[in-house]
């Protein structure tokens, strides 16, 4: 078995930053689904390995922690590790580090679907790997998320070829963009993202229409801007996702 403990180093560049030359939510977001597919593959238990029993891993939840956003041509190291399965759930850690601070952590929650039956079944890791497990895991875990009823519509989208991943699913990340693209430029300009969650609820297919709501909390005492969003199936008016981004003043 390979290090329960894994990281690698990522750059900054020109295809992963934003428009204030950061490596945005979009561009982290991605590089967290690479370096946790890099790792299930090298533990035995990534896509050769599920697909078969036809079987697949899921993104269900995911919490997202920024203290700080590195700039073009930084270079980030992330480090990972699976806190283990619980019945039908396997969540996993990552810390994000930049010159030796960490910058950023993250809690994803994870299940494994059927595929001929699409429903979940329990995740299973092995004993060699849930034992090896590290016990020090971070202090948060993702949350579920509440829309308030009073969202509004924003944009509505068709899933595309180019959203699909290799499991013909969305991809997680697709959803982060989906949300970014419903936010005026002027607050990705102005403000900083401290802390995005986000549920996956069911699931979104090629064609179908995505009607996406938002609603922010700009009366509250809390010293960040709340915002909520949620992604509602036009055929069947069934929450595809739901998401909350908080955000202060750069």
């Amino acid at each position: 078995m390979k290090d329960i403990i894994f990281e690698k180093e990522y750059s900054v560049n020109s295809i992963n930053i934003n428009i204030n030359k950061h490596l945005g939510l979009f561009g982290m977001l991605g590089i967290l689904q690479d370096v946790s597919t890099i790792h299930a593959e090298l533990l035995g238990l990534g896509f050769e390995y599920m697909a078969k029993s036809n079987s697949f891993w899921v993104l269900t939840q995911q919490r997202l922690k920024m203290d700080h956003w590195p700039t073009w041509q930084d270079v980030v190291n992330v480090r990972t590790w699976p806190r283990g399965a619980n019945g039908l759930k396997a969540n996993r850690d990552f810390e994000i580090f930049l010159n030796d601070k960490k910058i950023g952590e993250c809690v994803t929650t994870y299940m494994v679907i059927d595929g001929n039956t699409r429903k979940p079944v329990r995740a299973d890791l092995g004993d060699e790997i849930q034992k090896a497990c590290p016990s020090d895991v971070l202090d948060f875990e993702p949350e579920k998320v509440l829309v308030p009823e009073t969202a509004t519509l924003k944009k509505t989208i068709e899933v595309r070829n180019s959203d699909l991943d290799m499991n013909n699913h969305v991809n997680n990340t697709k959803y982060s963009q989906w949300i970014l693209d419903t936010i005026p430029l002027e607050f990705h300009r102005s403000m900083k993202l401290l802390d995005f969650d986000i549920n996956f609820i069911s699931e979104a297919r090629l064609g179908e229409l995505i009607d996406i709501y938002s609603i922010s909390d700009d009366t509250s005492n809390a010293p960040y801007l709340e915002s909520f969003y949620k992604g509602i199936r036009k055929s069947d008016g069934k929450i595809v996702f739901a998401a909350r981004i908080r955000a202060i003043p750069k």
